[in-house]
């Protein structure tokens, strides 16, 4: 529902990833760390900086192509898959080898 919430405002996060992702006392779930989230003129436009945790980036950011709101979707997909098994969807030993698992 954060999600839905923040493109309905036209913010893009760019950074969604478990240590953004806060659980309050009253099992609240809230969203942090807007440091980079970008606000698009339209839900159209696309952005095409490469920001955001390499774990969790979407296929259109590692090919630096332009992106939307559907990478903050990826993004928690890649979340709750690492909140199931305990791992990240994507691994490799360096960058390169990161993108292309997830390319």
């Amino acid at each position: 529902m954060t999600l839905e919430y923040i493109h309905g405002w036209k913010i893009l996060h760019w950074d969604i990833k478990l240590q953004n992702i806060f659980l309050t006392g009253n099992n609240t779930i809230k969203l942090g760390d807007f440091g980079i989230s970008k606000v698009l003129e339209s839900t159209v436009e696309a952005a095409m900086t490469v920001v955001g945790t390499p774990y969790y980036m979407s296929p259109e950011v590692c090919e630096s192509k332009p992106y939307t709101f559907k990478s903050d979707v990826w993004a928690l997909g890649c979340v709750l898959y690492e909140l199931c098994t305990l791992k990240h969807a994507f691994n490799a030993e360096n960058l390169l080898g990161l993108v292309f698992k997830i390319v």
